[in-house]
């Protein structure tokens, strides 16, 4: 969990984001498209992250899954969900939630991946530490640039969100579950009369 965060608070669903995609909102954004087309999708390195965890990906290549597997081993310090778990959960909302949403947070991975210069980083986000992740994704977040906020806010909130609704979660957020898991209501048969 983000060190400097008061309690954990559970984010607006992912698909609760604009269908017109986050980062063409943002200043700058389609310059990030372009540069992350730019990258080489192998990149020359491998990712065998996706195939240790046993992931069927759906739609994000191994590095993406590396990519938001390394973002959420960052970012949930303490709580009882696997990055394994959260990385796979993002996979399949992606090729649920479709377009521009899927290329917007595709473009995301790869920047975090490859744009670890602008945090004084020179080596790729996935071989960082957890807490060398957590502090470059703490640059983005302070970022003066709008997009690179937005990138952050967009990782941030699918890691959390994708974490926080696994039940596993409870032990932190002390959400007690939903009602009919804490009550039992008595069924009483209705008659409506005669049903012409």
């Amino acid at each position: 969990m983000d060190a400097d965060s008061p309690a954990p608070s559970i984010p607006a669903s992912p698909g609760s984001l604009s269908r017109r995609g986050f980062l063409r909102t943002s200043v700058g954004g389609g310059t990030a498209i372009a540069i992350a087309a730019l990258v080489p999708a192998g990149c020359a390195r491998t990712y065998p992250q996706a195939t240790r965890d046993n992931a069927d990906l759906k739609v994000l290549t191994p590095k993406e899954y590396a990519v938001a597997r390394a973002a959420a081993e960052a970012l949930l310090v303490g709580v009882p969900v696997s990055a394994t778990t959260v990385a796979k959960r993002i996979d399949q909302e992606l090729a649920w939630v479709g377009e521009p949403i899927r290329t917007d947070m595709k473009t995301v991975l790869n920047l975090t991946e490859h744009a670890t210069p602008l945090g004084g980083r020179l080596r790729r986000f996935t071989e960082l530490e957890p807490r060398q992740r957590l502090a470059y994704l703490r640059t983005w977040r302070d970022s003066r640039l709008q997009l690179r906020r937005a990138a952050y806010q967009a990782l941030k909130g699918f890691v959390y969100y994708f974490a926080y609704i696994d039940d596993a979660s409870r032990s932190v957020t002390r959400f007690p579950g939903p009602w009919p898991e804490r009550m039992q209501l008595p069924v009483k048969p209705v008659d409506f009369g005669e049903i012409a």
